[in-house]
This record gives structure tokens, sequence and C-alpha cells, in this order.
């Protein structure tokens, strides 16, 4: 049709050069042609086709009444109701052209959300939102014309808001990871006792927001996997923190067995270690470090039970130790009876034979044979001649406090 009409006003102007006509409407005609121009801009031929139809075979008509009948007043009057007809066409047009824009624009805007441009495209999303806005204020004003020139605008900037957001999907992929590993940690304790409910909560938001992903509904998965974190954290906080208070309870009460125990007094370096880092653990619950509190209590009972091991073999090697003090006494008994015997405190100092040493604690003192041997013989390495004399020492790393020894005197 517009080329039709084109192809019309150059046969006319055609006619208007050569033609001897002595008056040509050119300007009637050219008023109507422009005005036909202006509704195909606001699509008249979609939004008010008979109009424009009629409108198109007017101005036809009033070239054919020129060139063909040389009926000057038929083409000047088919040439004003051409243009009548063209501007009824482009007022109705115009209206539902701007209209048809902006719900374009909105649709546009509509599907850049879903995929969350207002996170992952702010600039652009904000940008038609903006036109789209005036756009609207336009069409309040009747000024069609400008509001098509803005919600196309829109329209492009909401399109390009979608392209930058499908772009930046990785970003979702990131936050799902983050639950994941949280819900990972989670498992490996007793979630079902502390958080079943929470944990549950933050597994199914975070399938939604896979779901949402693999679709490109962005937006929503955002709004799922932001929830699940929230579930996801309290469900660590809640399965941490009655795990670690369990576990620091049971380091308590270990601590405190061997504090009670016969391994108190020869274990002390150990104790002292079971009991910072009981504190330590306690300290780490209370600052949120779950996972090292929990350490550090296991650490604890570990030390703690080496203390109370350690005070049951002192149990066994008291009884040694009492036997062998009877033989002692004994020998002490008969060596009363020489010259020369010396004594001190509650036992024999020493006799013909031997020095008679009472061990004192290896933790202030740090008795042992080989400390024995160089308080007697100037030679530490002279141990071994201790050990022998004393057969009730079947290990010579292991004496202990109280426990009386033979050191064997050396022959002049």
């Amino acid at each position: 049709m517009k080329l039709r009409l084109t192809a019309g006003l150059v046969l006319f102007l055609s006619f208007f050069l050569f033609a001897c006509v002595d008056k040509i409407p050119i300007k009637e005609f050219s008023k109507a042609k422009e005005a036909i121009d202006l509704a195909l801009s606001v699509k008249a031929d979609q939004f008010s086709p008979e109009e424009y139809k009629a409108a198109a075979d007017l101005l036809m008509k009033a070239h054919d009444s020129l060139i063909k009948d040389e009926k000057l007043e038929d083409s000047v009057k088919n040439s004003e109701l051409a243009y009548t007809k063209a501007m009824d066409a482009y007022n109705k047009s115009a209206v539902l052209y701007a209209a048809d824009s902006l719900k374009k624009a909105d649709e546009a805007i509509a599907a850049a959300d879903v995929v969350y441009a207002e996170k992952l495209s702010p600039d652009l999303y904000a940008q038609a939102k903006e036109l789209y806005v005036q756009a609207n204020e336009k069409f309040e004003g009747k000024n069609y014309k400008l509001t098509c020139s803005l919600a196309d605008e829109s329209c492009k900037k909401a399109v390009k808001a979608k392209e930058e957001s499908l772009d930046n999907k990785y970003q979702l992929q990131v936050k799902i990871d983050e639950v994941h590993a949280i819900l990972s940690k989670v498992e490996q304790y007793d979630y079902e006792v502390y958080s079943a409910e929470k944990y549950n909560i933050a597994k199914t938001r975070t399938e939604d927001a896979e779901k949402s992903y693999n679709t490109d509904a962005l937006k929503a998965g955002f709004e799922a996997i932001e929830a699940a974190k929230i579930n996801a954290d309290e469900s660590y906080t809640l399965t941490m923190g009655g795990v670690t208070s369990k576990k620091l309870s049971e380091a308590e009460n270990v601590v405190t067995e061997a504090e009670n125990s016969n391994g108190a007094s020869v274990a002390e370096e150990d104790l002292a270690a079971a009991k910072e880092a009981l504190n330590n653990a306690r300290s780490l619950k209370s600052s949120g470090n779950y996972e090292e509190s929990i350490t550090y209590s296991n650490e604890a009972i570990r030390l703690g039970n080496n203390v109370i091991e350690e005070g049951k073999k002192a149990g066994t090697v008291a009884a040694n130790v009492k036997n062998q003090n009877k033989d002692a006494d004994k020998t002490v008994s008969d060596a009363d009876k020489n010259k020369g015997v010396k004594t001190k405190g509650e036992f024999v100092e020493e006799d013909e034979n031997y020095y008679y040493y009472k061990v004192r604690s290896w933790a202030k003192y740090e008795d042992c044979l080989s400390q024995i041997a160089e308080k007697y013989y100037k030679n530490a390495k002279a141990w071994k001649g201790i050990q022998k004399a004393n057969k009730s020492i079947t290990n010579p790393d292991i004496i202990q406090p109280g426990q009386i020894i033979k050191v064997p005197k050396v022959r002049k």
C-alpha cells in the first residue's frame, strides 16, 4: 500500500510538471500524503485498518480524478477527504500504538525481573523502569508520539538487562554451593537430634533454587537460596552448639576424674595440659568456633585419660614398692646392728653396701635413675648398676615418688 501511494505521488508530480492543466492541487495532495505517512508511523494499517485503507484509496482517487478525468474539483475534494481519513486513522491508532508500546516495555521489564535484573543488571534495569515511568506520564498527557519513543527505549534497556542478568547467573550457583558446604558440615554430626526441621527446610529450598537456576527463573532462585541460607545457618548453629556442649561436658567429666585419680601426682604435666585444653574448648564455644572447641575437648579427653591410666600404673608400681620397702626395712633392721649405719628421716640413709635414696617427684625435682647416678657417682650413665641392684625396677623409666632405691657403694 505504501509503495503504491509513493508511486502515485511520483506520477502526480510528473503530471504537474508536464501536463497542461491550469491548476494543480499539489498542496492538498501533499497534505493528504503526509497525513497518511503519519498514520502509518503509528501502525494505522494494523490498529485502524479501515480508516487507513479509506485514506489511501481516496488519495489514489484524487490522483486518478486529476490525471485521467482532469476533474480538478474532484481531485481536491478527494485529497481533503483522504487527509481527514488519514488523521482519523492516526488519532485512533496513536493511542493504541502507544498502549502497545507500553505493554511491550512492561513485558520486557517483567522478563528482566524474572532473571533478577534488579540484582544482576541493576543499572540497565533501573533505566528501563525510569523510562517506563516517563512513558506512562506522557501517555496520560496524550503525547502518544513521545510515549512510543520512551516506551521503545525502555523495552530495549529491559532486553539488555535480561541478557546481562543471564550472563551473571553464575552468582546464584555460587550461593547454592555455599549452602551445600554448610549442610555438608551439619551432616557430619547428629543434626537429626538438634535441628532436623531447619536442616530439611534448607535442603528443600536449596533444591528449589537449583531448579530455578536450570529454568533461568533467577529471582525465584535467589529468593529460595536466601531462605535456604538462613535455615542452613540456624541448623549449623543448633547442631554444632548441641554437639559442642555434649563433648565439652564429656571433657569436663574426664578431667575431673583425672584430677581425683592417682595419676594427678604422677602425670602433672598431662593434667595441666588437659585443663588448658578444656579452658580453650570453653572459650571457643562461647565465641562460636564450634569445630575448634570440639577439637580441644577431644584433646582434653585424651590427656585426661592418659592421666587416669598413669594413675592405674602407679597403683601397680606402688604395690611393688611396698614389697620392696619391706625388704628394705629388713635390710635396714639388719644394718642397724652394724657399725657405721646412718639414718635420715624415716629411712636408712646408708649401710656398708648401699646408699638408700627416697624418690621425689619428677615434675618438681626431675628424679630419675640417671639423676640419682649423677648424684652419687658423678656419672649419669651409671644408672644401669642402680637398676640391677633394685630388682623391683623392671622399667627404668618408671620410678615413683616415695619409692626407696638402693644405690650400690663403690668398693675402694
